[in-house]
C-alpha cells in the first residue's frame, strides 16, 4: 500500500501523520510517499521520518521526491496539505482587505482572504487531481488544504471519476467525547458518539446530541456553555455550532475589533475573545517546529516522539483504516451533499456525518439545517462555485462575481470597492496566479 503526502515537507503535519502512521497495525508494510516542492524541507522531513520508523521499529518505508507524478504513480490514498505562497501570501490575504475595513480572523477559507487563497491553490490542486485519474484511478483523495470546499469542488470538477474528499481537524469534534463533555461540563462517557453533524466546512454544527439515559443533552448545554457564539447559536436556531471561531467570519456582524485598526491588523483581539492570527506567531511556531526536526535529523538532539506536533483531531488514518479493513463508520467528511441536507445543493460538498468503509464513503441523511442557516450557507455556496470557475478559468469578470457574492464583502463594499480589492489583491499575488496573467 502506497500513502502519498503531496505537502511532505510540513515540520507540523508530517511528523504527526508519521505517528499516526506508526501506531496504525492496520498500515503495517505501507509505503509512505512523501512530496514537496522544497527540497530543503522534504529532505529534513524524510531524514526526521526514517529516524522515526527506525526508533520505533515500523513496518514502513518512507519514499520522497520532489517529482509529483512519481509520487501519485500507483498511490492508494493520497494526502493534500500545501500552502502556495505561505506566510507571506496568507499576511497579504489578511491585510489588504484591512485597509478597506474588512476585519477577518483567520482569511483562509471566505472572504477576499478566502477567495485569493482558492486561486492560489485551485490549479495545483486541480492538476494533483487530474495526475491521480491518470497515474492512480483507484486511489481516494483526502485534502486538507483550505479553503477546503471550493478545493473539493475544483478537484471534483476537473477529475469527476476520482475519489475526492475533504477532511479538517474541525469536522472530527462531533466524535472527540473529551471536547464535548469539556464544553459541556458532562462526564465523556455519558455521551453517544459520534453525533449527526451537517453544514459547510467551518460553518457546521452538530445537529443533535443525546444522553446515554436517552436525554436531550441540549438543554444541558443551554444551561452551561459559557462561550457566546455557542450560545447565541444554540439558542437561537437549537444547533451546536463546533470551531465556532470561524463561524465568526461566515456571519459578518460578529466580526467586529475591540482594539482601535491602526494599519496593522494582525494580533489585534476581536469579539468573543479573538486575536487576528500574526504570521510573527505562526512564522515562529513554524521556524521551532522546523529547527527541532533538523536537529533531530542531524543528530544534534536525541530523537523523542513525545516532543514532537500531536493533534488528537487529525483523523484521516482512522478514515483510512476503515476503508482497508471495511469497518463501517461514522465520521465526518466533506463530500457531494446528494440529499443529506435537503435544504443545501445536492451537488455542493458539504461537511456531513458519512459512513465509512468497505462501500466507500457515503454522506448519511441527517436531515435540513434551521432554514435561516440554510440561506446563508447557500449564498456561500454560490460565491465558492463562482470562485472556482475564476479560479480554472483565470477569469477577472467571475473572480469580481465571486467577490460581490460573497456575505462578508457584500456587507462592507460597493460594487467599485470591491472591484478596486480584488485588482489589489490580483496585483499583490499575481506571481502565484499565473492563470490571470
Amino acid at each position: 500500500m502506497k500513502i502519498t503526502l503531496i505537502g511532505g515537507g510540513s515540520s507540523t503535519f508530517t511528523p504527526q501523520l508519521l505517528q499516526l502512521f506508526i501506531a496504525s497495525p492496520a498500515l503495517r508494510g505501507a509505503t509512505i510517499s512523501l512530496m514537496d516542492i522544497d527540497e530543503h524541507r522534504l529532505g529534513v522531513m524524510t531524514t526526521l521520518s526514517r529516524l522515526l520508523i527506525e526508533k520505533t521499529g515500523a513496518d514502513l518505508r518512507i519514499e520522497s521526491t520532489t517529482d509529483r507524478r512519481t509520487a501519485l504513480a500507483g498511490a492508494a490514498f493520497v494526502i493534500t496539505a500545501i500552502s502556495v505562497g505561505g506566510f507571506d501570501a496568507w499576511e497579504r490575504d489578511i491585510e489588504i482587505p484591512a485597509t478597506y475595513g474588512i476585519y477577518m480572523p483567520i482569511a483562509d477559507s471566505i472572504g477576499p482572504g478566502g477567495i485569493m487563497r482558492a486561486f492560489r491553490h485551485v490549479p495545483v490542486l486541480a492538476d494533483v487531481a487530474r495526475d491521480v485519474a491518470e497515474l492512480a484511478p483507484d486511489a481516494w483523495i483526502f485534502n486538507y488544504t483550505n479553503p477546503l470546499t471550493a478545493n473539493c469542488i475544483a478537484m471534483r470538477r476537473v477529475a469527476p471519476t476520482v475519489k475526492t474528499v475533504g477532511l479538517c481537524t474541525c469536522s472530527s469534534i462531533p466524535r472527540v467525547p473529551l471536547y464535548l463533555a469539556w464544553y459541556a461540563n458532562i462526564e465523556p462517557e455519558e455521551l453517544v458518539l459520534p453525533a449527526p453533524a451537517g453544514g459547510l466546512n467551518h460553518c457546521a454544527a452538530i445537529l443533535a446530541l443525546r444522553l446515554r439515559d436517552g436525554r436531550d443533552a441540549f438543554p444541558v448545554l443551554r444551561e452551561r456553555v459559557t462561550e457566546p457564539v455557542t450560545r447565541w447559536v444554540l439558542e437561537t436556531y437549537g444547533i451546536l455550532p463546533y470551531c465556532w471561531s470561524h463561524w465568526t467570519e461566515f456571519y459578518p456582524s460578529l466580526s467586529r475589533l475591540e482594539e482601535p485598526y491602526q494599519g496593522r491588523l494582525q494580533g489585534l483581539r476581536m469579539h468573543y475573545g479573538i486575536t487576528v492570527h500574526d504570521m510573527a506567531h505562526e512564522r515562529e511556531r513554524a521556524r521551532h517546529w522546523e529547527d527541532l526536526a533538523s536537529r533531530f535529523a542531524e543528530g544534534s538532539a536525541e530523537l523523542s516522539v513525545d516532543v514532537l506536533p500531536k493533534d488528537e483531531t487529525v483523523q484521516v488514518v482512522q478514515i483510512i483504516e476503515a476503508l482497508v479493513a471495511g469497518a463501517n463508520e461514522v465520521h465526518v467528511v466533506n463530500v457531494p451533499n446528494r440529499g443529506a441536507i435537503p435544504n443545501l445543493p445536492a451537488e455542493a460538498i458539504v461537511e456531513v456525518s458519512s459512513l465509512v468503509g468497505a462501500y466507500g464513503i457515503q454522506p448519511l441523511q441527517v436531515g435540513p439545517l434551521p432554514e435561516p442557516v440554510a440561506a446563508i450557507l447557500r449564498q456561500h455556496i454560490t460565491a465558492q462555485e463562482l470562485t472556482v470557475e475564476a479560479a480554472l478559468k483565470g477569469d477577472r469578470k467571475l473572480a469580481l462575481q465571486a467577490f460581490l457574492q460573497d456575505p462578508r464583502i457584500a456587507a462592507a463594499l460597493t460594487p467599485q470597492e470591491a472591484g478596486k480589492l480584488l485588482d489589489e489583491m490580483l496585483r499583490a499575488h499575481a506571481p502565484y496566479l499565473p492563470q490571470f496573467a
